[in-house]
């Protein structure tokens, strides 16, 4: 359950660092072997190609299920490689979705688990990001969060794009810069209509770890919408009415959240995205301040019962 009161605090910083840091070119084709999660699609972007000659070069279709284990060939040149310092909420699975690689690919390139937590502040090799196609102009009412959505690609991948952070305002008539296409479509085709899918989509979008959220929203309430507490908290997310004032008003900068199901998701991300940034990442305080209230958390550590709660909720995140 979200707290009644807490403190204002706004703490991201921007995350992607640097220009490539390595490129090469061999004369031969080299190899890669296929593992669980890899597409077609996002093994060409790592590896600086497109999807049609990857496929032409291994005498298959481009539409056809890559098998786990299966050795494709790869063009020579090497991938150009960017370095991206993993910020507080990071997930793997965010950070291949917002460079439109695979976690596979992205788990290979830097000689990792593909389950290993990420440490904030590390940092990893990531592909070269396709040039910008296209350009918006800022419109009265935009935020970069709406603008993100329209466009189907993450908030903090767009926020990186233009070397913003993801809270700043946008002056009416500003230039953003867009990702291609290929990055654009990171979010599109989830079905925001179920609980699950709307736990995907927010999680992708503010960068949070899908799986602590869905552990959080069966902990609060099992994905039940419908539930509302003794203190008025309600919904999946147990959200209560200061909060979602404040997330609206604050974090949102004035967006206004429709009270259904996916607002009700959306309002609960974008506070534990907000939490996580404030608790450096650590997902323990988070979730204690989720449950407990930030300030308390800071001032007095867990309370009595906050520990099981914390205990309970990581533990369902390793069940969904």
């Amino acid at each position: 359950m979200i707290p009644r009161n807490h403190a204002i605090c706004v703490a991201v910083a921007v995350a992607l660092i640097g220009s490539a840091v390595g490129a090469d070119t061999a004369g031969a084709a080299r190899s890669y072997r296929v593992r669980p999660g890899d597409s077609l699609t996002a093994i060409a972007h790592t590896y600086g190609t497109s999807v049609q000659a990857l496929a032409r070069l291994n005498g298959m279709n481009p539409a056809e299920t890559l098998l786990a284990g299966a050795t494709l060939r790869l063009p020579g040149a090497e991938p150009v490689l960017e370095s991206y310092r993993v910020r507080p909420g990071d997930t793997l699975t965010g950070i291949a979705a917002s460079v439109g690689s695979s976690i596979a690919a992205l788990a290979r390139l830097n000689r990792m688990n593909p389950a290993e937590t990420l440490l904030s502040g590390s940092v990893l090799r990531v592909p070269g990001r396709p040039q910008p196609l296209a350009a918006y102009t800022v419109q009265p009412g935009d935020s970069l969060s709406s603008i993100a959505i329209r466009y189907g690609v993450s908030l903090g991948a767009l926020a990186d794009l233009n070397r913003m952070r993801i809270e700043d305002v946008l002056p009416i008539g500003r230039t953003l810069v867009l990702p291609s296409a290929s990055l654009g479509s990171t979010l599109a085709g989830f079905d925001r209509s179920s609980v699950r899918g709307s736990i995907y989509f927010w999680s992708q979008h503010y960068g949070v770890d899908a799986h602590l959220v869905a552990g959080l929203a069966w902990m609060e309430s099992g994905f039940n919408n419908a539930m509302v507490s003794p203190t008025g908290a309600v919904g999946v997310m147990q959200v209560e009415p200061d909060t979602w004032d404040y997330v609206e008003q604050v974090l949102l900068l004035g967006t206004t959240v429709p009270h259904d199901t996916d607002g009700n998701v959306r309002i609960g991300v974008a506070y534990l995205h907000h939490l996580l940034n404030v608790f450096g990442g650590n997902e323990r305080l988070a979730v204690a301040a989720y449950y407990q209230g930030m300030r308390a958390v800071q001032d007095v550590g867990f309370l009595p019962g906050t520990k099981r709660y914390v205990d309970d909720v990581l533990a369902l995140k390793e069940r969904f």
